[in-house]
C-alpha cells in the first residue's frame, strides 16, 4: 500500500503558561542588569574575579 499524500490533521498544542521567577530570581537579574563589566558580572554569581597578565579580562 502506498502511504497517503495527504498530511495529518493533529489537534493543535496548549499554549504554554507563563512562569513568574521567584523573588531571589528577580532579585540577581536586576543586579546583572545592571552590571559594566565582566568582574561585576563574576562577583554576582559568585565566581572568582578574572584575572591576567593585562589586567582584567573581558568575557570568561
Amino acid at each position: 500500500m502506498a502511504k497517503s499524500s495527504l498530511t495529518r490533521v493533529t489537534d493543535e498544542a496548549a499554549p504554554p503558561r507563563p512562569r513568574k521567577p521567584d523573588t531571589a530570581t528577580e532579585q540577581v537579574i536586576d543586579r546583572l542588569r545592571r552590571t559594566r563589566s565582566a568582574n561585576e558580572i563574576t562577583s554576582v554569581i559568585g565566581l572568582k574575579p578574572i584575572r591576567g597578565r593585562s589586567g582584567p579580562k573581558i568575557a570568561y
